[in-house]
């Protein structure tokens, strides 16, 4: 009867302790996608392009222009070489984990400026992206990356990259 009592409560405890478990990985996986995309941006401002590659998965793909990660490497050194140094701002990415229709994705607007130059109006707008959206299509020429992730040996990797301008209305695909 104890054995039987005992075994109850070890398979109690070990249910819990999973169900606990799985209900923290979505926020896991959210904070782990948002640390990537600050890595990225860390990454863009140092021109590292080849640590931004390693961002990737190795069937990458960008777009427009259906690039892979060759391609993508040229256009990250022609961008680099046409700011110079640079800052990338943004809000709050927008982390959806559902794997329906095309799997998790990350959406994050962002804008580049010149290094050394601060918005400081920004920063208190970082977790409301609608707002930061609105605030920075006044100042500056504006971005969307939407990107599909997947992870790959435990790591949250970018699958494809699509980048949209901000047309004073909307983002256009």
């Amino acid at each position: 009867m104890m054995m039987m009592l005992v075994r109850r409560w070890a398979l109690l405890m070990a249910g819990l302790l999973m169900l606990s478990l799985a209900s923290c990985a979505p926020k896991d996986d959210e904070l782990a996608l948002r640390e990537l995309v600050e890595k990225a941006a860390r990454l863009g401002e140092k021109h590292d392009i080849g640590g931004i590659i390693d961002l990737t998965t190795e069937d990458f793909r960008a777009m427009p222009g259906d690039m892979d990660r060759k391609g993508a490497k040229r256009i990250l050194f022609m961008a680099f070489t046409h700011y110079g140094k640079l800052k990338v701002v943004h809000p709050i990415p927008d982390v959806d984990l559902e794997t329906g229709e095309g799997g998790p994705y990350v959406s994050i607007p962002f804008m580049i400026i010149k290094k050394g130059r601060t918005l400081p109006e920004l920063e208190e707008l970082y977790n409301d992206p609608r707002g930061w959206v609105e605030k920075v299509g006044e100042k500056a020429d504006l971005y969307r990356f939407r990107l599909k992730v997947e992870k790959v040996k435990g790591d949250w990797l970018v699958k494809r990259a699509y980048l949209e301008k901000f047309s004073g209305t909307g983002f256009s695909r």
